[in-house]
C-alpha cells in the first residue's frame, strides 16, 4: 500500500494490480461478514493458542435479522456461551470465578470475527492468497498484515461457495502463528431449533453488551471516570466500559475496552487493598499479552491480543486525572 514510484510506468504496472486484489479482498470480506451473520449453520471447530486446546459445537441462526448463536465445550471444563444479537452470556457450572486473562468459549467465532473486520480495514494492508481446502470444502485466502508494529496480522480461510470464514490464524510480528481456529465439520443451510440455541447448563453467568468501534467517546468516559489514556494506537477507540465486583473479594474493577475493529485492548483499574497480590510488569499466556503496574494506589492492567509493546506503552500512558470518588 505504501509504495513509492519513480515514474508513471512503474506506476501503473505495480500500482494498480494492488489496488484491485485489495479491493477484492475488502469485498470478500464483506461478503464473509454477512454470510456469519445471514447463514444458518451447525458444525464442530477447533481452537489452539499455544498449549490450550478448545474443540467447540456451534450453532447459529439468523431468525428475520435476529441472530443467535450457541456454543458448547467439547473438551475441558464445561462452559457455554448463548448469544442474542449483541448481548453474550457466558456459563460456567463449576462456579470458579473468569480471569480478566482467559478468553470467552472461542470469542464467537466464526461470527465475531467478520463483525470486527468491517470497521478495521483502514489499519490493516490486505490480499488475496491461496486456496485451499477446509473441512471438505475449497476455500479461499484473504491476508491481513497490520501497518504498523502494535498489532497482529491474520490469514482467513473462506469457503468458496457460501463466503462463510471457516480458519483463521493469528500471525506475530516475525510470521508465526500464535493460535488457530478451524472447522473440522460444517453444515450450512439448516433448520436450526430453538432447543439447539437454549442453555443446557447452569451454573455462575457473566453477561456482556458488545458495541461497535466509535459508540462510546472519550467524553462519555470523562463523565464517570478519574482516569485518562494519554496514549493509543492509531484507530483504537474506546468501544465498552463498565464497573463490577470482583467474586473473591469485593474490590470495585473499572474496565475499558479500546479497539480498531479487529484488535483490542483491556484496561482493568482496580483500587489496592492490604493482602491483595498483584503482577507488576510484562506477562503473556499464548497469544495475550498483559501489562501491570501501580498508579496513585490502583492496580492498573492492560491485557491484549497485541504485541507486548502495544501494552506496555498503553500501560505507561494511564494516568489518574481527578480527584477520588470512591
Amino acid at each position: 500500500m505504501r509504495q513509492g514510484f519513480r515514474f508513471c510506468v512503474a506506476l501503473l504496472v505495480l500500482f494498480i494490480p494492488t489496488v484491485q486484489a485489495e479491493s477484492a479482498s475488502i469485498e470478500l470480506l464483506e461478503r464473509m461478514s454477512q454470510a456469519a451473520k445471514q447463514l444458518n449453520y451447525e458444525g464442530v471447530f477447533a481452537y489452539q493458542s499455544g498449549k490450550t486446546f478448545q474443540s467447540v459445537r456451534i450453532y447459529h441462526r439468523n431468525d428475520d435479522g435476529t441472530e443467535s448463536e450457541r456454543l458448547i465445550s467439547l473438551n475441558g471444563a464445561a462452559r457455554e456461551v448463548i448469544r442474542s444479537d449483541d448481548t453474550v452470556t457466558c456459563i460456567n457450572p463449576d462456579g470458579k470465578q473468569i480471569n480478566v486473562s482467559q478468553r470467552p468459549l472461542g470469542r464467537g467465532f466464526p461470527s465475531d470475527l467478520p463483525r470486527r473486520l468491517s470497521s478495521a480495514t483502514a489499519f490493516y494492508e490486505l490480499k488475496l492468497g491461496d486456496e485451499d481446502r477446509i473441512a471438505g470444502k475449497l476455500t479461499q485466502r484473504v491476508d491481513i498484515k497490520p501497518v504498523d508494529s502494535y498489532r497482529y496480522g491474520y490469514r482467513l480461510w473462506m469457503d468458496k461457495e457460501t463466503d462463510l470464514l471457516l480458519k483463521s490464524e493469528l500471525i506475530d510480528e516475525q510470521g508465526e502463528v500464535l493460535e488457530t481456529f478451524e472447522f473440522t465439520d460444517i453444515q450450512t443451510g439448516v433448520d436450526i431449533p430453538d432447543a439447539s440455541l437454549k442453555a443446557q447448563m447452569s451454573g455462575n453467568e457473566m453477561v456482556w453488551n458488545r458495541t461497535e468501534p466509535g459508540e462510546m467517546t472519550t467524553q462519555d468516559l470523562a463523565k464517570f471516570s478519574n482516569w485518562q489514556t494519554k496514549w493509543l494506537p492509531e484507530g483504537f477507540m474506546l468501544v465498552a466500559h463498565q464497573n463490577r465486583l470482583r467474586s473473591n473479594n469485593g474490590a470495585h474493577v473499572e474496565q475499558r475496552v479500546y479497539s480498531d475493529g479487529l484488535s483490542s485492548v483491556s484496561v482493568f483499574i482496580e483500587k489496592m487493598r492490604s493482602q491483595h497480590n498483584h503482577f507488576h510488569g510484562g506477562s503473556h499466556m499464548g497469544a495475550v499479552n498483559a501489562f501491570g503496574s501501580v498508579i496513585h494506589a490502583h492496580f492498573v492492567t492492560v491485557v491484549g491480543e497485541v504485541p507486548a509493546v502495544t501494552v506496555e506503552k498503553i500501560g505507561a500512558a494511564i494516568q489518574y486525572a481527578g480527584p477520588e470518588s470512591r
